[in-house]
């Protein structure tokens, strides 16, 4: 059977196409346009295609899509937030910025971006579907039903339950798969929460042991505004027993949304670990699949700046020929991007291990509001 289908060769083959793969090939398009004839997308589904997330993005984001040569807003429907709101038992922290954070519904920002790269000249193949992947020593070998694919390096870009992470062990992935629930329902034009172009996070249940929040986003799907709220759990310690997330999405009694309705869909996310596993011969890892932000399960942005990180390191292995990636770890460390997840799992550890002790989050928010008052906004991202 595999031998009636054709064979393409090519220097890399990223599969998923995601913020993260998607910056990855516009990396390696904008280190070298030559590139753009080297690579090659795979995506199993067509764009715009369904995708469940909160849609935020922060400026670690917006600063890798100004990198790219993106010019701000994107020409897309979104929300500009300029107020978070970090909350515990009435307690808030506003963070403040313009913007702090842009939330998109998630098909738009996909589809723009593979937009994008099909303009540039990237090669994208949707509705194709990775069912085989064989590693040797010379090779990558990737077969879906349209083709096999010969490729030098291969790029994971297929999120948290994607195929390319499954060749890492747990022993040395050192998984952490953090739980969400999300709801996406219309919303009336003059909701406070776009008058006041604010986004909410309620870390209540935190004394009720979730590891996490419930959020309030308010979003555009079809430019139609919409609230999307849900929950997210950690799981940053395994040990402790599941929180029944939809129950405490009932308990909080939200006017925004019905936690019995049939839209309540939920997902995992794969959460960063300094002890993670990045790269194998051959393979390196990206976005979701190599490690998303657990404090926040933030994703987004971080594959955007992942797509960075491995584009210059892809670029130094062709030129030395040196396809082990054992430099990719220290290059995610030694970026922007390595402190930036090193620092929210270092939060993470401490605020979700010790937050279901009350007197720890009264006092994490009562000196949070505190310090909220010396520390002023960022400055404006460029248009």
């Amino acid at each position: 059977m595999r031998s009636s289908i054709p064979e393409i060769s090519t220097d890399v083959l990223i599969i998923g196409s995601g913020p993260a793969g998607l910056s990855t090939a516009l990396h390696l398009k904008r280190l070298d346009p030559t590139w753009t004839k080297r690579m090659i997308i795979l995506e199993k589904e067509s764009h715009p295609r369904p995708k469940l997330c909160g849609g935020g993005v922060t400026r670690l984001g917006l600063n890798t899509l100004l990198g790219l040569g993106f010019r701000l807003p994107l020409p897309i429907p979104a929300v500009a937030v300029n107020d978070i709101a970090l909350s515990y038992q009435g307690k808030t922290i506003h963070v403040k910025g313009d913007p702090q954070i842009m939330i998109f519904y998630r098909p738009h920002l996909d589809h723009f971006l593979a937009q994008q790269a099909l303009q540039q000249g990237i090669r994208l193949f949707e509705n194709e579907k990775v069912n085989q992947i064989i590693i040797d020593q010379n090779e990558i070998h990737v077969f879906t039903a349209q083709a096999c694919y010969h490729t030098q390096v291969l790029i994971g870009a297929d999120g948290s339950n994607g195929l390319t992470r499954r060749f890492f062990r747990p022993s040395q992935s050192h998984p952490r798969i953090a739980r969400t629930l999300e709801i996406l329902q219309p919303s009336p034009d003059n909701d406070l929460m776009f008058i006041q172009q604010r986004a909410e996070f309620d870390f209540t249940s935190l004394s009720q042991h979730n590891q996490g929040y419930i959020w309030h986003f308010p979003t555009l799907v079809e430019e139609q505004p919409h609230i999307n709220y849900g929950i997210y759990d950690s799981r940053t310690n395994p040990h402790t027993p599941l929180p029944h997330l939809a129950e405490l999405l009932k308990q909080a009694n939200n006017p925004h949304a019905n936690p019995d309705s049939p839209q309540l869909h939920g997902y995992p996310i794969h959460c960063f670990s300094p002890f993670n596993k990045f790269a194998m011969e051959r393979l390196l890892l990206v976005g979701d699949a190599a490690g998303a932000d657990p404090l926040f399960g933030e994703g987004i942005a971080p594959a955007l700046a992942y797509g960075a990180v491995a584009a210059k390191t892809i670029v130094s292995a062709f030129q030395t020929q040196d396809f082990s990636f054992r430099t990719y770890r220290q290059n995610l460390a030694n970026s922007y991007l390595g402190r930036y997840l090193l620092i929210r799992w270092f939060t993470a550890q401490i605020v979700y291990r010790l937050g279901k002790f009350n007197w720890f989050s009264r006092t994490l928010w009562t000196i949070g509001k505190g310090l909220g008052a010396f520390f002023p906004p960022p400055p404006h991202l460029p248009k």
